[in-house]
């Protein structure tokens, strides 16, 4: 429970802070350590979910970057260029209707 400390040392520590602080204020510094006990503990969680919250938003920050990145690589991707298949495909129909004879009175 106290780590290395063993039930003689917390007697040891009990007889030092009842000699120091008599016992009329025994209560009184036991509810004053408690009270820091629980702030502090209130301060370290608040500090670990910040932490947290934080690392969190450094991870969505680099998906957007990554997201980013592969939308400008996207974007460049040469187009097809579709003027030149249509005159092509013109000039496929040209030389079909030349051959066959076909729109030729």
């Amino acid at each position: 429970m106290f780590g290395s400390i063993g039930f003689p040392e917390l007697i040891m520590i009990f007889i030092v802070v009842l000699l120091l602080f008599g016992p009329q204020k025994l209560p009184d510094f036991a509810k004053l350590l408690g009270k820091t006990i629980r702030d502090f503990r209130e301060t370290v969680n608040a500090a670990k979910a910040t932490i947290e919250e934080e690392i969190e938003k450094a991870d969505v920050a680099k998906d957007l970057k990554e997201i980013d990145a592969e939308i400008k690589e996207a974007a460049q991707i040469p187009k097809p260029d579709i003027y030149e298949d249509i005159k092509q495909i013109g000039k496929d129909i040209d030389e079909i209707k030349e051959t066959t004879k076909i729109g030729k009175n």
